[in-house]
């Protein structure tokens, strides 16, 4: 049954450019068939005519011809049917007028031009077969029963005979023409499809390079002030080393200062990467997040700040400075906003499915739930003054977790803390 329904629908389907012919085309038969039918009966009184047949015709012409306007690509797959149907439905009723007017020419010449016009509409030869065996069934039947002489006869049923064969040399030459016409119409609907997608891609890729833009100069200050204030610390604890002549202490902090300056680099190189290119997944390599972390704790960890991490972090694929940026971000904003003595972040991770969710989780102030969408829209600040500029920075962690196909979210309780959590595929 499902096979049936779908030949049926395929033997209907028509190309985009044989509905908009069609439509024209039967659009110019309705008031044409109207005012033409007119002319003759007013010309010639004694025509038999159908009353309100003509109207009723010229109506349904009309209302076919504006389907695909309102059902647009829809009547695609039916359009065919519906000419089919219309156009033997009008050609069956010629001939029950062309009987009743006894054959007589004026008739017989405008039956004769529609039936030929008519077997270029049809999309395929099944429908051209049907339509000409029934109208010729149909057409002997009438002469059969009718007053006819005989010269009458056979000049009808000839006439018809070499119509029937033009049509079909005429239909198989349209069938050819029509295939050509569909293949490159096909072909040029793909192109088409193709450009717009990549305009609509350029489009796109274009309004978030605005907005990267817009963005630059407030992450580059923002991401660069920690790295900064760690040097200018870093510094001043080797001019006390040197002083007292430790000369362990003089190395290790050179050590760090080192992997700072590094760590800066890799800022401003993430930034300009991603500021300037949308493509964040170039340059991913795999990273060691129990190494990277571990230094950045190191360099945030002091007497008012524990930061713990909870079991070896593993190593994933992905940019290693936009990474950084994500956990710095997160640990910052856990020390920034924290009114308590001894301030805690926790680190952890666990792995679910194909994904891994990294949590940070501080002991601050917390976050009201109203603001738990504001914070990563960037420019937003809280009103309340413990919090005026909380989520700083979130807006490009955001981003980088999305566009590397994660998501991020958090858990808060006001003066107890917050847990942000973020996906990465593992």
């Amino acid at each position: 049954m499902n096979d049936l329904r779908k030949n049926l629908r395929k033997l209907g389907r028509v190309e985009d450019f044989e509905v908009k012919n069609n439509s024209l085309i039967l659009f110019l038969i309705g008031p044409s068939l109207f005012v033409l039918s007119y002319f003759f009966n007013s010309y010639r009184v004694e025509n038999i005519i159908i009353e309100g047949a003509r109207e009723f015709f010229a109506i349904l012409f009309l209302i076919v011809s504006i389907l695909p306007f309102i059902l647009k690509r829809k009547i695609k797959a039916y359009f065919g049917w519906i000419v089919f149907f219309l156009i033997l439905l009008f050609s069956h009723y010629l001939i029950i007028n062309l009987s009743l007017n006894n054959f007589h020419i004026q008739f017989l010449l405008g039956f004769y031009v529609f039936i030929f016009g008519s077997v270029l509409l049809f999309n395929n030869r099944i429908f051209v077969y049907v339509f000409l065996v029934s109208i010729f069934i149909h057409l002997l039947q009438k002469l059969m029963v009718s007053n006819a002489d005989v010269t009458l006869y056979k000049a009808v049923l000839s006439s018809f005979i070499v119509l029937f064969v033009f049509s079909f040399i005429v239909q198989s030459g349209s069938n050819l023409f029509r295939r050509k016409i569909a293949r490159l119409n096909r072909a040029l609907q793909k192109k088409a499809k193709a450009k717009t997608l990549d305009l609509e891609k350029k489009a796109k890729d274009l309004e978030e390079k605005n907005l990267d833009l817009e963005e630059f100069g407030f992450v580059v200050s923002h991401d660069l002030k920690t790295p900064l204030s760690n040097i200018v610390a870093l510094s001043s604890w080797i001019k006390e080393a040197i002083q007292s002549n430790d000369l362990e202490a003089v190395n290790a902090n050179l050590d760090l200062l080192e992997k700072q300056v590094v760590q800066m680099d890799l800022i401003v190189q993430g930034v300009l990467n991603y500021t300037l290119q949308n493509d964040v997944s170039s340059n991913l390599e795999p990273v060691n997040l129990d190494s990277l972390i571990k230094d950045l704790a190191l360099l945030n960890t002091n007497e008012t700040c524990l930061i713990s991490i909870q079991k070896k972090l593993p190593t994933i694929k992905i940019n290693k400075s936009q990474i950084l940026q994500v956990f710095q971000n997160l640990i910052q904003n856990g020390i920034k906003y924290n009114d308590k003595e001894i301030r805690k972040i926790e680190i952890d991770y666990t792995l679910e499915k194909n994904n891994y969710i990294f949590s940070v989780k501080d002991n601050g102030i917390g976050i009201d739930e109203k603001y738990h969408e504001k914070i990563f829209k960037l420019f937003q600040r809280l009103e309340i003054k413990t919090m005026n500029n909380a989520g700083i920075g979130l807006s490009l962690v955001k981003k980088i977790i999305n566009r590397n196909k994660g998501r991020i979210y958090l858990k808060s309780q006001v003066n107890v803390g917050t847990t942000f959590y973020f996906t990465l595929p593992a």
